[in-house]
């Protein structure tokens, strides 16, 4: 019995629980190198019905996630992004949205997509979040996890493939994703599925009517993030598992200035996902420092701030990563930038940043006046203790 029969013989087996396959009648696969069909259903005797058997399981953990980001209006905005560029296969795909501070998206063989918040905090548009989806979708479409499976299965058996991908099993969705990682990275998608899955989903951004040349825009604002700190790409699942190189960035530029002229002006609707967005802002970013890889954080909000140059809330986050990450000249970097985000109308933990900012830099005058500013604007401030006891103890000096 080869490994592919022992594991179609193993996943039919298991697939005699599964209510969802039995549900669902079997359709024919496409032919090799075809899209499938909407509506595309595995006949449960296959390996592939196995494994989507095996994602409909992890699918579940997704549903009951605290991580999973419940927002109606934000769920609705980003699967409308992702139907215009599925069309009648959307029905056929169900989105997650994981409150998760790394770039990434990811599309299971059985059509779950997860979309991670930090891909949502460095989309500048909603055209460059439109290539992540076509990218995925693409890879959905082709079958490519099938044919790596099938790979994988014939290079390391059956039982060793099955036991990484029930390794996850109930130690939480960090684990659950570290896990689809794991299985991403055992199954890299080859050059030439890469290749197809980026040009295949630039023509779906294209056919949607955004500017595919925002597909090569992101990429390159990623490959930036990236190489300032490149002791720390763990953060950038989807360029690890898509190797980011020149050769790849210049297909994509030329690529996008070979496709048809659209009818009209191509959309990039900036606007559209800062509406969507905006709410999570904030939350996303404090996460985004909480990763403490500030070299990276530094270039992200660089970006948003070219984007949005009078906003007072990224000029705040630009003055935290300054303060945190505390390199020579640094703290006058902060309290620059805090002054700007006070006077652009920053949250006034503004004024707590440049007390702190001041107090290290021996400025207690300084470091009293923001502190009072701040308690004065925020009386029920949750560390309001600790901020009257740093200005207890900056002494008498005016």
């Amino acid at each position: 019995m080869s490994l592919r029969n022992l594991l179609s013989v193993l996943c039919a087996g298991a697939l005699f629980l599964s209510a969802a396959a039995l549900a669902e009648p079997a359709t024919a696969p496409p032919k090799p190198g075809d899209p499938m069909q909407p509506g595309y259903h595995p006949a449960s005797d296959t390996d592939e019905a196995g494994l989507w058997m095996m994602n409909d399981k992890a699918e579940d953990t997704f549903k009951t996630s605290p991580l999973l980001v419940r927002d109606a209006a934000l769920n609705a905005y980003v699967r409308s992004v992702m139907c215009k560029l599925a069309k009648d296969q959307c029905a056929d795909m169900r989105l997650y949205i994981l409150d998760i501070p790394y770039f990434n998206a990811a599309m299971a063989p059985n059509g779950a997509m997860q979309v991670w918040t930090g891909l949502l905090l460095r989309a500048q548009n909603e055209a460059q979040l439109a290539c992540v989806l076509g990218h995925e979708i693409s890879h959905y479409t082709l079958r490519h996890t099938l044919a790596e499976w099938r790979r994988a299965v014939n290079t390391s058996g059956a039982m060793a493939v099955l036991g990484i991908v029930t390794a996850g099993a109930g130690v939480g969705l960090i684990g659950l994703a570290a896990d689809y990682a794991l299985l991403g990275s055992m199954m890299s998608f080859s050059r030439d599925e890469e290749r197809e899955a980026d040009a295949h989903g630039q023509d779906l951004v294209a056919a949607a009517g955004y500017d595919p040349a925002q597909c090569a825009a992101l990429w390159q604002e990623q490959m930036a993030e990236e190489d300032a700190e490149p002791e720390h790409k763990d953060g950038f699942l989807f360029l690890r598992t898509h190797p980011a190189n020149k050769e790849r960035l210049a297909t994509m530029q030329s690529r996008a200035a070979a496709l048809p002229a659209p009818a009209a002006a191509p959309q990039v609707d900036a606007e559209a996902l800062l509406q969507a967005t905006h709410g999570f802002r904030a939350a996303w970013l404090g996460e985004e420092l909480n990763r403490s890889h500030y070299g990276q954080s530094l270039i992200l909000v660089q970006a948003l701030l070219a984007a949005d140059p009078k906003s007072g809330e990224l000029q705040f986050y630009l003055a935290e990563v300054y303060r945190r990450r505390n390199e020579a000249g640094d703290a006058a970097r902060a309290a620059d930038e805090y002054k700007s985000a006070i006077a652009a109308g920053a949250p006034v933990s503004a004024f707590r940043g440049l007390g702190l900012t001041a107090m290290k830099s021996g400025d207690p005058a300084g470091a009293r006046d923001a502190f009072q500013h701040y308690l004065d604007a925020a009386p029920a401030a949750d560390d309001r203790a600790m901020v009257e006891y740093y200005i207890a103890h900056l002494g008498d000096h005016t």
